[in-house]
């Protein structure tokens, strides 16, 4: 599961079979990505990708759960009505000290959240900047009239071109849903929760992977919540049932009072033994909560002798070239988008691998990163091929 933004399965099959075979070279391996299947309500769209190195090959069932219904609903509403919803949801976040807290153990994401109320600030200095010089020349009502035409054509047009608009969206959409109030996204969720465990139950494999990437993975935690409750051998259906957040946001709901419902859900995971739980943060990436332990700040306890989650922080430069790595660095989300995209260099962290190489999620991330190197299959000593 994605962020929180509309994807076109064509799309977003095309640019993973690209950025596979960017990987698959690097390995001396190869990826072939079917023809994506999509659900006929539109929410999810599942591809077969057959995989093969030296010595292994794979075959892995790679469905993407889509949020456009939830998404677009969300962009189609009036201006002013998403304008006050986000300001709604900086308000509990002010007031219920959740802000405070972002800052504390990730302030460049609090920079982040700030973003949209520092480009309406922007856009009503303009405004009135522009409302007082015109009541000078005219009247008060002239003035006023043209102070909020300027602010709402700003918000329209920049808001479009800079991401304010869509951020303003996110927060609100993320607000309401870890507060219980979006029944579209639980409705939607719990279709996504019958299709995994039915899908399980159908079609044995041996490793199941949940991934969720940015608000994704707030989302996929819960989902994760909703398949345990619904089938309670559901991290025993494969060898391997694992969590991979990826530039997690979750703790903007795990850090806010009202979030209860998640905290106890997290702990349902958490007290599993058969779930593992990994978080892959990125100091480079101001869009997640780099050196946190999410498990920690909700205060979960896990199965004994589990780490929950295994975090594993990466750093592009080690897993890019150097033109690569210059090209990304200075645009926020396309960094925030390279834990999803194919690497330029061999590294422990690789998302071709991790989606269709031959070893398991929990195993490859206890790697060292010089057996990966030396082994360009990637392969654990103890494990075979899939």
């Amino acid at each position: 599961m994605g962020g929180y933004d509309p994807k076109s399965p064509s799309a977003l099959f095309k640019r993973l079979e690209r950025e596979h075979r960017r990987s698959a070279a690097l390995w001396d391996a190869e990826s072939t990505v079917g023809t994506a299947v999509v659900d006929p309500g539109g929410e999810w769209a599942t591809a077969l990708i057959e995989a093969k190195g030296p010595g292994w090959s794979t075959q892995t069932r790679f469905t993407t759960l889509l949020l456009d219904p939830i998404v677009l609903a969300d962009f189609a509403k009036p201006l002013p009505v998403r304008i006050g919803k986000y300001l709604r949801a900086l308000a509990d976040l002010v007031l219920s000290g959740t802000a405070f807290r972002i800052f504390r153990h990730a302030w460049r994401f609090g920079c982040y959240f700030l973003f949209p109320f520092a480009c309406l600030v922007l856009y009503a200095l303009i405004g009135a900047l522009a409302g007082t010089l015109a009541a000078r020349w005219t009247n008060a009502l002239i003035g006023l009239a043209l102070a909020v035409l300027i602010f709402f054509g700003l918000a329209r047009w920049l808001g479009q071109r800079w991401p304010a608009n869509h951020l303003m969206d996110l927060w609100s959409f993320s607000r309401d849903f870890m507060r219980g109030r979006r029944p579209d996204a639980e409705a939607q969720l719990d279709r996504f929760t019958a299709h995994i465990t039915e899908t399980l139950r159908a079609k044995p494999c041996d490793e199941v992977l949940l991934v969720g990437h940015s608000t994704g993975a707030l989302l996929m935690l819960d989902l994760a919540a909703r398949c345990l409750k619904r089938d309670p051998d559901f991290a025993r259906r494969a060898r391997h049932v694992s969590l991979l957040t990826l530039g997690s946001t979750a703790l903007k709901a795990g850090l806010h009072p009202a979030a209860g419902k998640f905290r106890a859900d997290m702990q349902r995971l958490a007290a599993d033994p058969h779930l593992e739980w990994v978080e892959i943060q990125c100091m480079t990436d101001i869009i997640n909560f780099h050196r946190s332990e999410p498990g920690r700040l909700m205060g979960l306890t896990p199965a004994a002798n589990k780490p929950f989650p295994l975090v594993r922080n990466i750093y592009l430069k080690e897993m890019m070239d150097r033109d690569a790595y210059k090209r990304i660095r200075r645009s926020f989300f396309r960094v925030h988008y390279q834990y999803v995209s194919g690497n330029t260099r061999r590294y422990f962290y690789d998302w071709f691998l991790v989606c269709c190489g031959p070893v398991a999620l929990g195993n490859r991330m206890r790697m060292k990163q010089a057996d990966l190197v030396r082994r360009p299959e990637g392969q654990a000593p103890s494990e075979h091929a899939a």
